[in-house]
């Protein structure tokens, strides 16, 4: 009977520790729209980015087999950055340093390494990212934009007023209402402007 107590122990002890450190992963494929200098390319249909949660409450964000005009890059990898939880959407920020790990010409001449700022939302089950690469080339340094998805129409922003347009009604977190509501609502009225009115 001790023995067998002594194993339960030991089988629960490697559970927790298991569950402890477990990690989920979200994949999404979408079209990538680049722009380099500003100036439109022919966007990358099927692009699959990847986010890794961590027991520690951070995520990776992993852009997959990344290319841009005639350069291969190979995987942008942004780790470390925290989700902030909205109603139903999280979003991702990030300015800093990302990690290219692949062994193209372009990541290694680069030192696997590139500056890079990251905005990303996820919401239902879908991705909306703007991902911007400063990459050195020579004297020059190339911008590189990327919009992975479509942007989210449930926001606020994603109300376009004409001078005709009904008046649209969203809560504090930015979901659309059918009229006023109780507490705090944020009104747009048909001239684009936004007010907050509380009931």
């Amino acid at each position: 009977m001790k023995k067998f107590f002594m194993t339960l122990a030991v089988a629960a002890t490697a559970f927790m520790a298991t569950t402890a450190n477990a990690q989920t992963k979200e994949q999404f494929t979408d079209d990538l729209e680049i722009s380099l200098n500003g100036a439109p390319q022919e966007p990358v249909k099927g692009t699959t980015v990847e986010l890794e949660h961590q027991a520690d409450g951070t995520s990776t964000f992993m852009l997959k087999n990344f290319t841009f005009g005639m350069f291969e890059v190979g995987d942008v990898i942004v780790e470390g950055i925290k989700g902030v939880k909205n109603g139903d959407a999280t979003t991702y920020d990030f300015d800093g340093t990302a990690k290219l790990p692949s062994n193209t010409t372009l990541a290694e001449a680069l030192g696997h390494q590139i500056p890079l700022t990251l905005h990303s939302v996820v919401e239902g089950g879908k991705l909306y990212a703007e991902i911007s690469l400063s990459v050195p080339m020579g004297e020059e340094t190339l911008k590189v934009d990327c919009v992975f998805g479509k942007k989210s129409e449930t926001a606020i922003n994603g109300v376009v007023a004409g001078k005709t347009a009904p008046v649209a009604v969203f809560n504090a977190t930015g979901a659309r209402q059918n009229g006023l509501q109780k507490g705090l609502n944020i009104v747009r009225t048909a001239d684009g402007k936004t007010v907050k009115v509380l009931k």
